[in-house]
């Protein structure tokens, strides 16, 4: 009787089991009209409930696409991309998902058979984020990518299970918005309303500063968004960028961020008298830009965008944060002549932070200020800026115990 083969732990293995010591792994080998099913686990307990699987679909009579199973991650990623990413979700997220995927898994696992990775594999790639500082977005958008990948695997019959599914990521942490100090925002929007070079950007940091809203947003304004007779101001669309290679362009308009995105607020008379004179300003106007759906499809071409760039083209977040740079570039080379105050380098959402920070300072309540910076509810904005909700509460605190009577 031949000696039946036994695992690095002495355990008997089953026709078709295999113990791979060099990769560490399990491995269950099934021939299934003629072609050869391979399944991969990390321990054997979840070798058998696979195998299990398996054997059911086999008795159901279920056929298995095995030219899939001998593909790649890669090229599978590259079929579901094509097929079934668009389907379903924004175009801007299958744009994330595609930059995540290239960057993280393509030379790493992604060149590995798809039927061969198993969990360990997926969360090896989550545990070098984390030690390369990786933010917890990244990671956690990282993870929706290869869900959905795998996912669409197993409902192709091209493998057993989602090893993507239930990966753990650590809660890392979280980094405090920061509100710009006064004293630097009049020291930059000072130098940009008085230099010939940067004058004529003063109106979208003014609209910033005094709005709140974020860069694409501004991006997106457009003329009707602008009620005069009312004095409000409707935001409704947003500046997205895309991959060419994929959607035949790279920068559009589109639906803001989320449904609560979608808002209309109030005015002050800064913010009004500067649209007045950007309205009756003797400019070119500038360049259309296409509006597309969910999907990434063009539906209309979009003109009357009130700001623009130096070429007569729509912002966009990379093109605003350079302008930023240079302008704090040529400050402080004139105040490391002049021994003043340098400036201190600071990224577009800083303004909706300070704006936020501003708001809270003169008495704003939670939903008001939710509902101007379009969150989804009160507790987004409560999580986001729970050090100026500490803040609040620790004023309050005082004027409680103010309160005296004798």
């Amino acid at each position: 009787m031949a000696e039946k083969r036994k695992d690095m732990k002495g355990r008997n293995l089953r026709t078709g089991e295999y113990y791979d010591e060099k990769n560490q792994r399990y491995m269950f080998r099934k021939m299934v009209a003629g072609n050869r099913i391979t399944i991969t686990a990390a321990n054997l307990l979840d070798l058998r409930k696979q195998e299990n699987d398996l054997l059911c679909k086999i008795d159901k009579g279920i056929k298995f696409d095995t030219k899939k199973a001998k593909a790649t991650l890669n090229e599978y990623f590259d079929y579901w991309f094509e097929y079934f990413a668009k389907t379903g979700r924004k175009a801007t997220t299958c744009t994330n998902y595609k930059s995540y995927y290239n960057t993280y898994i393509r030379k790493t696992i992604g060149e590995k058979l798809i039927t061969a990775i198993v969990k360990l594999d997926c969360q090896k790639i989550i545990n070098q984020m984390v030690e390369d500082g990786k933010k917890h977005s990244t990671m956690t958008n990282l993870k929706s990518c290869l869900t959905a990948v795998f996912e669409s695997a197993v409902d192709e019959d091209v493998i057993l299970k989602n090893p993507a599914r239930n990966l753990q990521i650590p809660q890392t942490e979280v980094k405090k918005r920061v509100a710009m100090d006064p004293e630097q925002i009049k020291l930059f929007m000072e130098y940009v309303r008085n230099s010939p070079q940067y004058s004529n950007t003063y109106p979208e940091f003014l609209f910033l500063f005094n709005t709140g809203v974020r860069v694409g947003e501004m991006a997106g304004l457009t003329w009707d968004n602008i009620d005069f007779e009312n004095n409000v101001i409707t935001i409704n669309k947003t500046v997205n960028r895309y991959r060419k290679k994929d959607f035949g362009f790279t920068v559009a308009l589109a639906s803001p961020k989320s449904r609560t995105s979608i808002r209309t607020f109030p005015m002050n008379d800064e913010v009004r008298k500067m649209f007045l004179k950007e309205k009756f300003r003797d400019t070119p106007p500038a360049a259309p830009l296409p509006f597309v759906d969910d999907s990434g499809n063009i539906r209309r071409q979009v003109k009357n965008i009130v700001f623009s760039n130096s070429f007569g083209n729509a912002w966009n977040e990379p093109g605003f944060l350079c302008l930023i740079n240079r302008i704090i570039e040529a400050y402080n080379r004139e105040a490391e002549e002049t021994k003043r105050k340098k400036l201190e380098n600071f990224c577009p959402h800083m303004a909706r932070h300070t704006y936020t920070s501003f708001a809270y300072s003169a008495g704003a309540d939670v939903k008001a200020v939710s509902e101007i910076l379009g969150h989804a509810s009160t507790s987004v904005t409560l999580d986001t800026y729970a050090h100026l909700t500490d803040e609040k509460k620790r004023q309050q605190e005082e004027i409680v115990r103010a309160i005296k009577v004798l």
